[in-house]
């Protein structure tokens, strides 16, 4: 991919000439977040790693940056972001897209976002930190340490719905092999209707709470068993056909194909591990190691946080360390539900790495708590760790967690909590829409989004 910026785009057109230059000027955050956005040292990680002298031009790379921050400065999709910047001359100067130009197409914008990849926008994060502390915007002397778990973008699992969902998704693909030219004496029957009798009989059934409607629940899971086994084995036969097939085939059109069997390889993979977790849950077995609770995000893991709205939460954990400017220092996603106190000292090391510097206060809550995490955090030059002991105390420990500076980071900390609530409320924290194994790639574009909006309110502040 051929790496672009904005200078190839100076030359201005009719259009821009003709109009007033008050269309053409950003007003408000917008302008702030131009300027914030302006410095091309920002594009480093991009250059750095896909910067080539040949291939066909894409997408401005500063263009890009400044889509992904509108996308989820205003929780836009795709579609509704390109629609929304071609209607408004604001936002495409903001873009720099000339007013007659085209805006890229949203499914160029989707390739981009998962070709830079996690680390490269981990790393334009954290040169916008960088940035931030040269130019005296933030001091982050002291940060705060949370952790909150983003969902994945999936319905509520059960043993039927996954059956259900795997019939859909091997009748499909075996569909889309037999249209590739492959396997087409294959015989295969199309059997979702019997499945969405027995997952309207299952929801007749449920409402009841009596012996005899739970019967004839296991009875309905048991016969969807039945038929998924069987869609399974009919699968199973059109994929060793299609491999015998493609084996002989010489044309261009063999890596597509090859594809598709890859897909229907893991699908039929993943269904026989739904069809044995069920198995095992109607022997009456509730415990299983990694059980699955997506066909569509397999790393998502159930997460029980113990909240009044949802007491279990299908997705990642994810650990954030905020400054006392209100700012995301790092971040780390976690595939399930490792205990807090293994990723205390893990954030603190990473927020070190981002600002060059050790910061001299550390708050969390009590579940971060260990005495080697104590000592770990205060031997990286952290004078103050403020972590409350879990249980009863010691005299000592609660002469140490009655002095001032103690109580005065606890109750700092407490405003973590609102800042986790505002991602997810306007920067689309609450739920990754992107694949499972993408999360980190969303994660660090909320974030992004929400630190340049929250550097350039203190841009104004301080002017």
């Amino acid at each position: 991919m051929l790496i672009i910026r904005n200078e190839d785009f100076e030359q201005l057109s009719v259009f821009d000439q003709l109009l007033p230059k008050s269309c053409l000027e950003l007003k408000g955050e917008l302008a702030v977040v131009d300027k914030i956005l302006d410095d091309e040292s920002l594009l480093a990680p991009f250059i750095e790693k896909f910067n080539s002298k040949c291939g066909r031009h894409s997408t401005p790379v500063d263009t890009y940056i400044r889509m992904m921050y509108l996308k989820f400065r205003y929780n836009l999709r795709y579609e509704t972001l390109c629609k929304e910047v071609s209607d408004s001359i604001s936002w495409k100067v903001f873009c720099h897209i000339p007013v007659c130009a085209e805006v890229p197409d949203y499914t160029t914008l989707a390739k981009l976002t998962k070709k830079f990849g996690e680390d490269t926008l981990e790393k334009l994060n954290t040169l916008i930190l960088q940035k931030a502390l040269e130019k005296k915007l933030i001091k982050a002397r002291k940060i705060r340490i949370d952790t909150t778990v983003i969902k994945s973008n999936i319905h509520h699992p059960t043993d039927a719905s996954l059956l259900s969902d795997g019939v859909k998704v091997l009748t499909i693909l075996v569909k889309k092999v037999k249209d590739a030219g492959m396997a087409v004496k294959g015989k295969f029957q199309d059997r979702t209707r019997s499945v969405k009798k027995r997952i309207l009989n299952i929801v007749k059934f449920a409402k009841n709470r009596n012996n005899e409607a739970k019967e004839s629940v296991r009875k309905n899971v048991k016969e969807l068993v039945e038929i998924t086994k069987d869609v399974l084995h009919s699968a199973n036969k059109v994929l060793t056909m299609a491999k015998d097939e493609i084996k002989k085939v010489k044309n261009k059109q063999k890596s597509s194909q090859a594809a598709l069997i890859q897909k229907l390889d893991d699908a039929i993979s993943v269904v026989s591990k739904i069809i044995n977790q069920t198995n095992e849950v109607l022997k009456g077995n509730t415990s299983i190691p990694d059980r699955i609770v997506s066909i569509f995000d397999q790393g998502a893991r159930p997460i029980k946080r113990g909240k009044a709205k949802a007491e279990i939460e299908f997705g990642r954990k994810v650990a954030l360390a905020e400054s006392e400017e209100g700012l995301i220092i790092s971040s780390r996603v976690e595939e399930g539900n490792p205990c807090d106190k293994t990723l205390a000292v893990l954030m603190v090391k990473k927020s070190i790495e981002v600002l060059n510097k050790a910061p001299e206060e550390v708050a969390a809550d009590r579940g971060f708590y260990s005495s080697e995490n104590e000592r770990e955090i205060q031997g990286l030059n952290v004078k103050h760790v403020a972590i409350p002991k879990p249980g009863k105390k010691s005299e000592k420990r609660l002469k140490h967690e009655r002095q001032h500076w103690f109580k005065r980071l606890i109750r700092w900390r407490a405003g973590g909590e609102a800042t986790i609530g505002l991602l997810k409320r306007k920067y689309g924290f609450d739920a990754c829409l992107f694949h499972g194994e993408n999360t980190g790639i969303w994660v660090n574009l909320s974030i992004f989004s929400y630190n340049v909006t929250r550097l350039a309110k203190l841009m104004v502040q301080t002017c």
